[in-house]
């Protein structure tokens, strides 16, 4: 299983536990269980991939009836920053992102992910002192998520003007288009 996708518990501990515990209503909590997430017991170390997407899109459907499936996966993507910015890693990755800018940032996404599951590939091609295109190995099932992760990211991290476009060029490849205004001098 050594090459099995996974996602560490860590990142349900962000995702889950630090932002949207309050928010699951109980008939949610045991299908999650029912699926291999219990988030009432110690957290594993990782959790196949198919599990994670499973519970986020029961829990995206649940929290988000109303938005289409990518748009309430962006949408968890970015609780998942808040969460991830209690952490002690991750006040240390953000604020360490600040000092850096948005640029050398991206360049780091790879290495971001990483520390949240075992498959995230990136490459950054940069257009320019406030334009990129970062490509992902992101799996369409999971399609959104990471670009909230990301929009959240930045936004934390003092971009402003954010523009971020995202193109599917097969179920496993996306690539974000993102823009951003110049920081003041």
């Amino acid at each position: 299983m050594r090459d099995e996708r996974v996602i560490f518990g860590n990142t349900v501990d962000s995702l889950y536990r630090k932002t949207l515990m309050p928010d699951l209503p109980a008939a949610l909590l045991e299908r999650l269980r029912g699926r291999g997430l219990d988030l009432k017991a110690p957290l594993l170390a990782a959790y196949p991939l198919a599990t994670w997407v499973e519970c986020l899109d029961d829990v995206a459907r649940t929290l988000h009836p109303d938005r289409p499936l990518d748009v309430a996966r962006r949408l968890l993507g970015k609780r998942m920053m808040e969460g991830y910015a209690e952490t002690l890693m991750g006040g240390a990755v953000l604020a360490l992102a600040r000092v850096v800018g948005p640029v050398r940032s991206l360049e780091r996404m790879q290495h971001n992910f990483r520390s949240g599951n075992n498959f995230t590939e990136t490459r950054l091609t940069v257009l320019g002192p406030t334009a990129a295109d970062l490509w992902f190995n992101e799996p369409e099932v999971m399609e959104g998520f990471a670009e909230g992760v990301l929009e959240e990211g930045l936004l934390r991290i003092g971009v402003h003007g954010l523009n971020l476009h995202r193109t599917r060029h097969s179920p496993e490849a996306v690539t974000y288009h993102l823009e951003w205004t110049a920081r003041p001098s």
